[in-house]
């Protein structure tokens, strides 16, 4: 029996397109942590990506490669500054929101459009859903977040945006969310196309391992942290999927980060598996 050390895959950043920003994050407690908690007591334990040290970061990226930026976050736009990093991030380049769509209504989207035409960029809502059905989605996010979903949707709509559907999903039932998601945009008057679906590509329920027969040969992967590094408020990272995981962590800021991500994680398998970005938008 042969002693030796198996290494994780390693690919390299070939060029930062894409920025992923982290806005919020909450901080969590110990599960012996029990107290008397007051009304206000997330409202405290919210960390925020404050706009100074955005401005900062963005400083030290090369303007001319960067694609898009991303606004990420639990509920990134409850940002106190929001607005004033959105308009920011747009004089760099488009703006790509990821929401539930818990904050986003008629009012709202008003306001984005009249933003968007202040300049050159655009700006592209990606709300997450999970079904197509109500109670099955409501299953997978929690009671309500289907009809939130919907209202932003319909909301965005309404003031000519095109929102894109993110939706974790087995290649196999890809159609299926196909068919029914655009039935049910039919509903209230939403024209769904191919580009208005993001699929989050996961194994299939019924395999229970991953064979390295079904990978896509590694020179023709097309994997997000080729292309993109997260920023956030404890570091740089390879990946969107993998914040706050120390195996991705590439730096302490945007001058000094790391262009090398080692592959070892489960996340990083599923991407192997299918080899294309997940969560960078995969039409540039």
């Amino acid at each position: 029996m042969n002693n030796s050390i198996i290494q994780a895959q390693c690919v390299n950043l070939k060029e930062l397109n894409h920025l992923f920003i982290d806005l919020e994050y909450v901080k969590d407690q110990t599960k012996s942590f029990n107290v008397y908690r007051s009304r206000s007591f997330n409202q405290k334990n919210k960390k925020y990506l404050q706009l100074d040290e955005i401005k900062d970061a963005l400083s030290k990226v090369d303007k001319s490669h960067l694609k898009y930026i991303y606004l990420i976050g639990k509920n990134s736009m409850s940002h106190p500054e929001f607005n004033h990093i959105l308009r920011l991030c747009l004089s760099y380049c488009s703006v790509t929101i990821f929401s539930d769509g818990s904050c986003i209504n008629d009012k709202k989207s008003r306001f984005l459009k009249r933003v968007e035409e202040e300049g050159s960029n655009e700006i592209i809502f990606k709300i997450t859903i999970n079904h197509y059905d109500e109670k099955t989605n409501d299953e997978i996010s929690g009671r309500g977040s289907f009809r939130k979903a919907i209202h932003a949707i319909t909301s965005l709509n309404k003031y000519g945006f095109n929102p894109i559907l993110v939706i974790k999903s087995a290649p196999s039932k890809i159609d299926d969310f196909k068919e029914g998601f655009s039935e049910l945009g039919k509903k209230f008057k939403f024209e769904t196309d191919d580009i208005n679906f993001s699929f989050i590509l996961q194994e299939e329920i019924e395999s229970n391992e991953l064979s390295d027969t079904t990978q896509v040969p590694s020179c023709d992967w097309n994997l997000d942290c080729m292309s993109s590094r997260l920023l956030t408020k404890s570091g740089i990272y390879n990946c969107a999927a993998l914040i706050n995981d120390y195996r991705a962590r590439s730096g302490a800021s945007l001058c000094d980060f790391s262009k090398k991500c080692y592959l070892e994680t489960e996340k990083c398998s599923q991407c192997k598996m299918f080899g294309q970005r997940m969560y960078s938008n995969n039409w540039v």
